[in-house]
């Protein structure tokens, strides 16, 4: 108790002897220059994306492409498997998945069309980061 009386005496002895401390004449107008050369340095930032506008035209182009077959063929399962080497498997008491896979055509244009609005989705949400983002 009694140090800490002399510790808070001592203090209060030094902070007469300091005094108080008075900005500078230009403090503001430094502080606001320092503001504005911060926000100018951040606004020189230009936002390049990973794949360019052609690139998405491309991947829509594609994928509208592949839809539109999926959708047109004739065949029950729209995904056709190559033949492949699954000797490996006859020891496995001879199983072969893809044989028995079979896609409805109500199934291929449900993904499909899922996965446009999917697409949608994403181009809103960008947007919307976009808009609300201090950059």
């Amino acid at each position: 108790m009694k140090q800490n009386k002399n510790i808070d005496d001592f203090s209060k002895y030094l902070l007469k002897d300091v005094g108080l401390e008075t900005p500078s004449a230009n403090f503001v107008a430094n502080v606001i220059k320092t503001i504005n050369f911060e926000n100018s340095k951040v606004s020189n930032v230009v936002y390049k994306p990973i794949i360019s506008k052609i690139g998405w035209f491309f991947i829509a182009l594609s994928f509208i492409g592949l839809s539109t077959f999926l959708y047109i063929s004739n065949t029950e399962s729209s995904i056709q498997f190559p033949a492949m080497e699954l000797t490996f498997l006859n020891k496995l008491s001879s199983i072969n998945i893809f044989e028995y896979i079979k896609l409805s055509k109500l199934f291929t244009f449900s993904f499909i069309l899922f996965s446009i609005l999917v697409l949608f989705q994403l181009h809103f949400i960008k947007n919307y980061f976009n808009k609300n983002t201090i950059l």
